[in-house]
Protein backbone atom coordinates (compact mmCIF):
# COMPACT_ATOMS: atom_id res chain seq x y z
CA UNK A 1 0.00 0.00 0.00
CA UNK A 2 1.79 3.35 -1.06
CA UNK A 3 1.76 6.36 1.37
CA UNK A 4 0.72 10.04 -0.07
CA UNK A 5 1.04 13.33 1.02
CA UNK A 6 -2.12 15.83 0.43
CA UNK A 7 -0.24 19.23 -0.31
CA UNK A 8 2.48 20.62 -1.94
CA UNK A 9 3.61 24.05 0.18
CA UNK A 10 5.57 24.32 3.34
CA UNK A 11 4.21 22.21 5.62
CA UNK A 12 4.13 19.36 3.15
CA UNK A 13 8.02 19.57 3.44
CA UNK A 14 7.34 19.47 7.65
CA UNK A 15 5.45 16.33 7.13
CA UNK A 16 7.92 14.68 4.25
CA UNK A 17 10.18 15.27 6.81
CA UNK A 18 8.54 13.44 9.99
CA UNK A 19 7.52 10.43 7.71
CA UNK A 20 10.90 9.49 6.57
CA UNK A 21 12.52 10.10 10.50
CA UNK A 22 9.62 7.58 11.54
CA UNK A 23 10.54 5.17 9.11
CA UNK A 24 8.20 5.73 6.64
CA UNK A 25 8.44 6.37 2.34
CA UNK A 26 5.82 8.14 0.94
CA UNK A 27 5.51 7.81 -2.65
CA UNK A 28 4.90 11.63 -3.38
CA UNK A 29 2.16 14.87 -3.43
CA UNK A 30 -1.11 15.16 -4.24
CA UNK A 31 -2.03 19.01 -5.16
CA UNK A 32 -5.17 20.32 -3.23
CA UNK A 33 -7.88 21.21 -5.28
CA UNK A 34 -7.95 24.52 -3.98
CA UNK A 35 -4.52 25.79 -6.40
CA UNK A 36 -4.38 26.67 -9.25
CA UNK A 37 -0.79 27.14 -10.07
CA UNK A 38 1.52 26.40 -11.63
CA UNK A 39 3.93 23.78 -9.55
CA UNK A 40 7.27 21.78 -10.36
CA UNK A 41 7.49 18.07 -11.09
CA UNK A 42 8.90 17.38 -7.97
CA UNK A 43 9.16 18.68 -4.09
CA UNK A 44 11.95 17.52 -1.97
CA UNK A 45 12.81 14.91 -4.58
CA UNK A 46 9.59 13.22 -4.35
CA UNK A 47 7.18 13.30 -7.34
CA UNK A 48 3.90 15.51 -7.30
CA UNK A 49 2.09 12.34 -8.73
CA UNK A 50 -1.59 14.10 -9.46
CA UNK A 51 -4.19 16.55 -8.17
CA UNK A 52 -6.80 15.61 -5.49
CA UNK A 53 -9.54 16.95 -8.08
CA UNK A 54 -8.20 14.29 -10.63
CA UNK A 55 -7.73 11.18 -9.00
CA UNK A 56 -7.83 8.53 -11.89
CA UNK A 57 -4.15 9.63 -11.86
CA UNK A 58 -3.24 8.41 -9.22
CA UNK A 59 -5.90 6.05 -6.75
CA UNK A 60 -5.91 2.63 -7.58
CA UNK A 61 -9.01 0.77 -6.69
CA UNK A 62 -7.36 -2.49 -5.88
CA UNK A 63 -4.99 -1.00 -3.81
CA UNK A 64 -5.93 1.87 -2.03
CA UNK A 65 -3.32 4.30 -0.23
CA UNK A 66 -2.99 5.59 2.61
CA UNK A 67 -2.43 9.37 3.25
CA UNK A 68 -1.53 12.79 5.21
CA UNK A 69 -3.46 15.86 4.76
CA UNK A 70 -0.60 18.47 4.72
CA UNK A 71 -2.60 21.54 4.75
CA UNK A 72 -2.50 24.04 7.66
CA UNK A 73 -5.44 25.97 6.80
CA UNK A 74 -7.90 23.86 8.84
CA UNK A 75 -10.73 23.66 6.65
CA UNK A 76 -9.06 22.98 3.56
CA UNK A 77 -7.55 20.72 5.88
CA UNK A 78 -10.78 18.85 6.48
CA UNK A 79 -12.20 19.44 2.86
CA UNK A 80 -8.98 17.25 1.79
CA UNK A 81 -9.45 14.43 4.35
CA UNK A 82 -12.96 13.88 3.70
CA UNK A 83 -12.77 13.52 -0.19
CA UNK A 84 -9.83 11.28 0.73
CA UNK A 85 -12.26 9.20 2.78
CA UNK A 86 -14.85 9.15 -0.23
CA UNK A 87 -12.16 7.64 -2.12
CA UNK A 88 -11.55 4.67 -0.09
CA UNK A 89 -8.21 5.76 0.91
CA UNK A 90 -6.73 5.29 4.75
CA UNK A 91 -5.60 8.02 6.98
CA UNK A 92 -2.00 7.56 8.41
CA UNK A 93 -0.83 9.70 11.60
CA UNK A 94 2.52 11.16 11.50
CA UNK A 95 4.08 11.48 14.39
CA UNK A 96 7.97 12.76 14.72
CA UNK A 97 10.41 10.48 16.75
CA UNK A 98 11.35 13.38 18.30
CA UNK A 99 8.07 14.30 19.78
CA UNK A 100 7.31 13.22 23.70
CA UNK A 101 4.22 11.48 24.29
CA UNK A 102 3.28 10.43 27.47
CA UNK A 103 0.97 7.77 29.18
CA UNK A 104 -2.80 7.60 28.15
CA UNK A 105 -2.77 9.81 25.25
CA UNK A 106 -4.70 8.86 22.22
CA UNK A 107 -4.20 10.57 19.33
CA UNK A 108 -6.28 10.07 16.50
CA UNK A 109 -6.48 9.02 12.35
CA UNK A 110 -4.67 11.26 9.81
CA UNK A 111 -3.21 13.60 13.15
CA UNK A 112 0.44 14.93 12.71
CA UNK A 113 2.63 15.26 15.72
CA UNK A 114 5.33 17.45 14.95
CA UNK A 115 9.27 17.30 15.70
CA UNK A 116 9.60 18.62 19.76
CA UNK A 117 6.22 18.30 20.38
CA UNK A 118 5.04 17.41 24.17
CA UNK A 119 1.47 15.65 24.68
CA UNK A 120 0.89 15.03 28.12
CA UNK A 121 -0.71 12.23 30.59
CA UNK A 122 -4.25 11.07 29.16
CA UNK A 123 -4.57 13.97 26.30
CA UNK A 124 -7.45 13.27 23.70
CA UNK A 125 -6.38 14.23 20.17
CA UNK A 126 -9.03 13.69 17.77
CA UNK A 127 -8.39 12.77 13.36
CA UNK A 128 -6.61 15.00 11.27
CA UNK A 129 -5.08 17.73 13.59
CA UNK A 130 -1.73 19.77 13.28
CA UNK A 131 0.33 19.61 16.31
CA UNK A 132 2.59 21.70 14.94
CA UNK A 133 6.62 21.65 16.40
CA UNK A 134 7.77 22.31 19.66
CA UNK A 135 4.17 22.88 21.10
CA UNK A 136 3.05 21.60 24.75
CA UNK A 137 -0.57 20.11 25.54
CA UNK A 138 -0.53 19.44 28.91
CA UNK A 139 -2.73 16.62 30.81
CA UNK A 140 -5.90 15.91 29.99
CA UNK A 141 -6.14 18.12 27.22
CA UNK A 142 -9.07 17.74 24.74
CA UNK A 143 -8.35 18.62 21.13
CA UNK A 144 -11.31 17.88 18.88
CA UNK A 145 -11.26 17.05 14.88
CA UNK A 146 -9.10 19.60 12.27
CA UNK A 147 -7.49 21.74 15.13
CA UNK A 148 -4.35 23.23 14.38
CA UNK A 149 -2.12 23.77 17.32
CA UNK A 150 0.73 26.17 16.34
CA UNK A 151 4.50 25.87 16.77
CA UNK A 152 5.27 26.99 20.16
CA UNK A 153 2.09 26.96 21.52
CA UNK A 154 1.63 26.25 25.28
CA UNK A 155 -1.62 24.73 26.65
CA UNK A 156 -2.40 24.25 30.22
CA UNK A 157 -4.02 21.21 31.91
CA UNK A 158 -8.07 20.51 31.07
CA UNK A 159 -7.80 22.65 27.80
CA UNK A 160 -10.36 21.65 25.18
CA UNK A 161 -9.74 23.05 21.70
CA UNK A 162 -12.69 22.56 19.59
CA UNK A 163 -13.59 21.34 16.43
CA UNK A 164 -11.25 23.53 13.65
CA UNK A 165 -10.24 25.80 15.82
CA UNK A 166 -6.65 27.16 15.50
CA UNK A 167 -3.81 27.99 18.71
CA UNK A 168 -1.20 30.61 16.83
CA UNK A 169 2.41 30.46 17.12
CA UNK A 170 3.93 30.95 20.90
CA UNK A 171 -0.19 31.62 22.48
CA UNK A 172 -0.62 30.34 26.02
CA UNK A 173 -3.61 29.12 27.26
CA UNK A 174 -4.89 28.96 31.47
CA UNK A 175 -5.66 25.73 32.47
CA UNK A 176 -9.25 24.49 31.82
CA UNK A 177 -10.34 27.15 29.72
CA UNK A 178 -12.11 25.77 26.04
CA UNK A 179 -12.09 27.49 22.32
CA UNK A 180 -14.58 27.07 20.40
CA UNK A 181 -15.37 25.10 17.42
CA UNK A 182 -13.36 27.15 14.18
CA UNK A 183 -12.41 29.87 17.06
CA UNK A 184 -9.01 31.66 16.21
CA UNK A 185 -6.18 32.47 18.99
CA UNK A 186 -3.66 34.83 17.84
CA UNK A 187 0.48 34.24 17.68
CA UNK A 188 1.58 34.93 21.37
CA UNK A 189 -2.13 35.78 22.34
CA UNK A 190 -2.33 34.50 26.14
CA UNK A 191 -6.16 33.26 26.92
CA UNK A 192 -7.66 33.65 30.12
CA UNK A 193 -10.78 33.01 29.55
CA UNK A 194 -13.28 31.00 27.48
CA UNK A 195 -13.34 31.65 23.58
CA UNK A 196 -16.66 31.27 21.98
CA UNK A 197 -16.91 29.56 19.05
CA UNK A 198 -16.17 31.46 15.67
CA UNK A 199 -14.23 34.30 17.77
CA UNK A 200 -10.78 35.60 17.12
CA UNK A 201 -8.53 36.67 20.44
CA UNK A 202 -5.42 38.49 20.26
CA UNK A 203 -3.23 40.15 22.76
CA UNK A 204 -2.13 40.14 26.60
CA UNK A 205 -4.83 39.07 27.83
CA UNK A 206 -6.61 37.97 24.88
CA UNK A 207 -9.56 40.28 23.52
CA UNK A 208 -11.73 39.79 20.27
CA UNK A 209 -10.28 41.30 17.02
CA UNK A 210 -11.21 42.34 14.09
CA UNK A 211 -12.21 40.21 11.00
CA UNK A 212 -9.66 39.20 9.20
CA UNK A 213 -6.33 40.30 11.35
CA UNK A 214 -5.22 36.68 12.09
CA UNK A 215 -2.24 35.21 11.31
CA UNK A 216 -1.79 33.60 7.77
CA UNK A 217 -2.20 29.27 7.33
CA UNK A 218 0.51 27.33 6.66
CA UNK A 219 -0.23 25.76 3.27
Amino acid sequence: MSLVIIGTGDHARVVLEGLRASGQSPAGFIEPNFREVNRPASLAGLPIIGRLDDDSAWVDPLEPAEFVVALGDNRARLEAFERCLGLGLRPMRMTHPSATILGGAEIGEGTQICAGAVIGVDVRIGANIIINTSASVDHDNVIQDHAFVAPGARLGGRVTVGIGARVGIGAAILQGITIGDWATVAAGAVVLNDVAPTLRVAGVPARPMSHGSAETPEV
